[in-house]
């Protein structure tokens, strides 16, 4: 009988999430720029049209990634299971998310890849349950910052510096 006063407020959860998750929430998902470098800055937003909800759930899928898609800050990490990245939903039901390419737990390969945004915390292969909307973005290899002439005359004068020091060491 103690088993049974828990059965029913698990009832009610349950089927709280799976008409949840049956409605009928319209995604957007945008990003510029959509062919960028390793290590740029994604600007990736859009709207819902859901009511009283406080965040949008992101991840990616893409080359070399875990097929269920991974965390936009931590690729190597699988969507689901409680590892998301989330992005807060204003009262007008839009939201934003700025993704640094060159600050992240894993690696990206140049390729397409695609953001996914749910509006419930499930994985790529449970998609089809929730609410959710794509896009993709093309990255290309990481631009080479190169060495500016603002930097060249600090270089020689190490190099110089350098070579001035052994030097006089070996007349010693």
């Amino acid at each position: 009988m103690q088993g049974l006063r828990y059965l029913f407020p698990l009832a009610l959860v349950l089927s709280a999430l799976f008409i949840q998750a049956g409605s009928a929430d319209h995604l957007t998902i945008g990003a510029l720029p959509n062919f960028s470098s390793i290590g740029d800055r994604i600007v990736i937003s859009g709207t819902t049209d859901a009511k009283d909800i406080i965040a949008v759930y992101l991840f990616v899928a893409g080359p070399g990634l875990d097929g269920r898609g991974v965390c936009l800050e931590n690729l190597n990490l699988p969507a689901g299971h409680g590892y998301f990245t989330s992005a807060h939903v204003n009262p007008d039901g839009t939201w934003r998310y700025e993704w640094n390419t060159g600050f992240l737990a894993g690696r990206l390969i140049p390729g397409t890849y695609t953001v996914y945004v749910v509006n419930l915390p499930l994985g790529l292969p449970h998609s089809r349950t929730a609410s959710f909307a794509k896009t993709n973005i093309t990255f290309t290899r990481m631009q080479n910052p190169g060495l500016g002439f603002d930097v060249l005359p600090l270089c020689i004068a190490g190099i110089s510096g350098a070579a001035i020091m052994m030097h006089r060491r070996k007349k010693r």
